[in-house]
């Protein structure tokens, strides 16, 4: 087991639906397409074409790509050059290249905050439905970089105020994915959003380590009680049958205040929730900052 220097904790919103339960039951979880993301403007990067006539002397290898998939000899793709770069000119100018590099991806969107509610009723539907906690680590052997989608393992989300600009004459970066999967306007920010990337399974519901990673489910307040005796029967048999410490707790309102409590949970109850979010930040930084 991993100790606590070497693990963050992270958080899912989730309503209370069959296919949420089975985050649970069947240790499986929804890998989202950028596609279905509900901000129109996500991952959609701004494409600057005014130097694309370079592509093929920097990008040598993709134009030879492009030209294989045609069936193409290297003197015909030198004579479709144009073409070709008319062509993508067009599928950049028209969305269709951003929709094609990202249809194959699926994403798992984390939060850094279990506590907002904002979230609570956007993602949890009105704080009637709950939060996964996972215990993430983030250091380990060689062998476990395999497993890091299975772990959840995030990237932090950017946010800033302009979108991804991509120059594609000069900058085709072969982390293009990544830096349009994880860019988001700062009207987003409030979310403390992180991402799993998965390229390799993509979109689909997958299997995740659950009985490594899972170490709490907080009911919203608003939870029926019939879901909630429902939900903490889930995990209690999942406590029994791996002999693990998965706790459940329920989110509260606090009285004097527009926030949320979760009483007896060691990192989100009462005055201890600023200070361990701080604590979370400042040490999420050092690691960062540790080559």
């Amino acid at each position: 087991m991993f100790d606590e220097e070497n693990v963050i904790y992270r958080y899912k919103y989730l309503p209370y639906t069959e296919g949420s339960i089975k985050t649970l039951t069947d240790s499986t979880i929804k890998f989202t397409n950028p596609l279905d993301f509900n901000d129109p403007f996500d991952c959609k990067p701004y494409y600057d074409t005014t130097n694309i006539d370079r592509l093929p002397q920097l990008k040598p290898d993709l134009f030879k790509a492009a030209g294989d998939r045609r069936g193409l000899s290297p003197a015909k793709r030198l004579q479709d050059k144009g073409k070709f770069i008319a062509r993508l000119r067009n599928r950049l100018e028209d969305g269709s290249f951003a929709k094609e590099s990202i249809s194959r991806v699926g994403v798992v969107s984390l939060s850094k905050n279990a506590l907002n509610i904002l979230m609570w009723s956007h993602y949890a539907d009105f704080h009637r439905g709950f939060v996964l906690e996972f215990r993430i680590p983030i250091k380990g052997l060689k062998k476990d970089v395999l497993l890091t989608n299975e772990r959840l393992l995030p990237f932090p989300v950017i946010y800033q105020h302009e979108r991804p600009h991509i120059d594609v004459g000069s900058e085709l970066p072969d982390d293009l994915i990544n830096k349009v999967v994880l860019t988001k306007s700062t009207d987003w920010k409030y979310e403390e959003e992180e991402r799993v990337v998965d390229h390799e399974r993509g979109p689909g519901i997958h299997h995740y380590r659950r009985d490594e990673i899972l170490c709490s489910v907080i009911a919203g307040m608003e939870m029926s009680n019939d879901n909630y005796a429902n939900l903490k029967s889930i995990v209690e048999s999942l406590k029994e049958v791996n002999k693990n410490n998965l706790s459940i707790f329920k989110a509260s309102d606090k009285k004097d205040e527009y926030k949320l409590n979760v009483t007896g949970h060691p990192r989100l109850h009462n005055s201890g929730i600023e200070k361990t979010l701080n604590n979370t930040l400042k040490r999420d930084r050092q690691k960062a900052a540790t080559p």
